[in-house]
């Protein structure tokens, strides 16, 4: 089997995600998670958010959702780097404003390392999730003009 750099680079981010899933259920959603168990682990906590709460319950209903659901697109994710299925690339650049909304790195060593280190500073973790959403995009780029180049990579952008 021929590794190219573009199998390299969906094997990075197909790691980084599965490494992201371990760190979300370890990692610093304790807040999220002592909400959830505080609410008796209820789905029908976040309807009622929805229902009750107007406008501004409707906007924290859905936070709380996304980051519920945010091991679920992880997985996906995973598992399409891995494949090197032809949505790959497509997937990743619309998980790209949910990573933003969450404020979780593409590059999850890196949270590791700030919170291990217990560097924990927004400055320095503003910086870090920039840096590492423009090295996502920037490789995501990279595979899309090979792609246009026409160097077999049509299975990835139909």
């Amino acid at each position: 089997m021929n590794i190219t750099a573009k199998n390299k680079i969906f094997y990075f981010w197909g790691i980084m995600d599965v490494i992201g899933i371990v760190f979300y259920f370890v990692g610093p959603y304790h807040l999220l998670q002592s909400w959830w168990d505080s609410s008796g682990g209820n789905f029908g906590v976040i309807i009622f958010m929805l229902i009750a709460g107007g406008v501004n319950g409707l906007l924290t209903g859905l936070f709380y959702l996304v980051y519920l659901l945010w091991p679920v697109s992880l997985l996906f994710s995973a598992w399409f780097f891995f494949t090197t299925h032809r949505y790959a690339v497509r997937f990743a650049l619309a998980q790209e404003v949910l990573r933003l909304l969450t404020m979780s790195c593409s590059v999850t060593l890196f949270p590791m390392i700030i919170v291990g280190l217990g560097m924990s500073v927004i400055p320095l973790n503003i910086t870090l999730l920039i840096l590492s959403e423009i090295v996502k995009i920037g490789s995501l780029i990279f595979i899309m003009k090979k792609w246009d180049a026409g160097d077999g990579v049509k299975k990835y952008l139909p």
